[in-house]
């Protein structure tokens, strides 16, 4: 099915709209998606924000506890950044990274709804299949109503200001990768740390690279580094020199 809320696809489409990477709802997995699904109480992400507490408490092992707990993290998620949001919808090629400079670039929903492929095909790092993705989503009917339901639903975040990266400390002009996963901080966020430091990230392990950050599972980068003789952190080497560099990481 190529909707992205079509019937066979939107169990997975409201998992992905909660995930950790998306709008980081917590108890909102796949076990809660299909009870929801199952009431007939979702039909797709925005239908999330008209949940009321005397439906959910109707749910098997859901309590009036866990009902007020989700209820405050999908409120919660209303004001999300503009990048998690855009992960979240789940555009054709779109993930954290492009997700990113849309939000950076465009500044709000509105603002990205209304642009063109040329306006998109400006910026770097969009090509011509990223662009006619966005365009074509935010055209489609689909996309369109979509969005006019979050609105509704109070959902419609700006992108913040980014944040100048650094001029001094420990990243500054080092380049680091990262391997396997992490325990506390996404990827992405680990990445957006590291900049926002003074530090670049690359996806492969060379000898140009200074550090290579390894959670669990880390596959052959890890090993590369080794060979090279590349240092290694772990993710609390990264969270304490990120502290020390002046930027710290969202307690979850």
């Amino acid at each position: 099915c190529e909707n992205l809320f079509c019937p066979a696809q939107v169990r997975r489409r409201i998992v992905h709209f909660a995930s950790r990477g998306a709008l980081d709802i917590e108890g909102l997995g796949w076990k809660t998606v299909d009870w929801l699904a199952d009431a007939g109480l979702v039909e797709d992400p925005a239908d999330l924000y008209h949940l009321r507490a005397e439906d959910l408490v109707k749910l098997p092992g859901m309590g009036e506890k866990s009902a007020a707990n989700l209820l405050a993290g999908i409120e919660r998620s209303k004001s999300a950044p503009l990048d998690r949001l855009l992960v979240a919808i789940g555009i054709r090629h779109v993930g954290a990274r492009i997700a990113q400079i849309l939000a950076e670039h465009f500044g709000s929903l509105d603002a990205l709804e209304k642009a063109d492929e040329e306006a998109l095909l400006g910026i770097d790092a969009i090509g011509p299949e990223i662009a006619s993705s966005v365009v074509s989503f935010f055209s489609s009917k689909v996309g369109k109503t979509f969005v006019q339901k979050l609105r509704h639903a109070g959902v419609n975040p700006e992108s913040k200001a980014p944040r100048r990266a650094a001029s001094t400390g420990p990243f500054v002009g080092k380049t680091f990768v990262l391997t396997g996963t992490l325990e506390e901080l996404t990827r992405e966020d680990a990445a957006r740390f590291i900049q926002e430091a003074g530090g670049k990230v690359t996806s492969s392990v060379s000898s140009k690279t200074d550090a290579v950050v390894a959670g669990s599972d880390p596959g052959s980068k890890l090993d590369k580094a080794r060979a090279l003789g590349i240092e290694v952190w772990d993710e609390n080497r990264l969270k304490t020199a990120l502290k020390k560099a002046g930027v710290v990481p969202a307690a979850r």
